[in-house]
């Protein structure tokens, strides 16, 4: 594992600093009208959970992800890259409201971007 990694993980306050950005984002993506209803009868808790263990691994090489395969789960939902935009965005504002610095903002979310064609079903053709 990398130092970078290590520090990525430190700078958002470790596990327990990423499950605060995840409650707070997940607070903001429910009162969205273009998201909430991907997240009907979806057991938030057990999402948030989730959610915070796959964006502790993205940022640190010792953190495994054992949720669901992101294709399978998020398949045939009609998420756009448009909608995994809008998500991302308030996952920058509860970054931000938890004082991460814009830099490790930056690289969670280039982290984050490497997967959202699993999360679109859509590919980048253009390389």
């Amino acid at each position: 594992m990398s130092q970078s990694e290590v520090d990525l993980l430190d700078q958002l306050g470790g596990t327990d600093g990423i499950r605060r950005v995840v409650d707070e984002m997940y607070v903001r993506v429910l009162a969205d009208p273009e998201l909430t209803h991907f997240f009907e009868g979806v057991p938030i808790e057990k999402l948030a959970r989730m959610q915070a263990e796959f964006i502790a691994s993205i940022t640190s090489g010792e953190i495994e992800y054992t949720g669901a395969d992101l294709t399978r789960v998020h398949a045939g939902r009609g998420i756009t890259r448009a909608h995994f935009s809008t998500f991302c965005g308030h996952l920058t504002d509860a970054l931000e409201a938890n004082n991460v610095s814009s830099h490790a903002i930056h690289q969670v979310l280039g982290k984050l971007a490497m997967y959202s064609d699993k999360v679109t079903g859509s590919s980048n053709v253009d390389g």
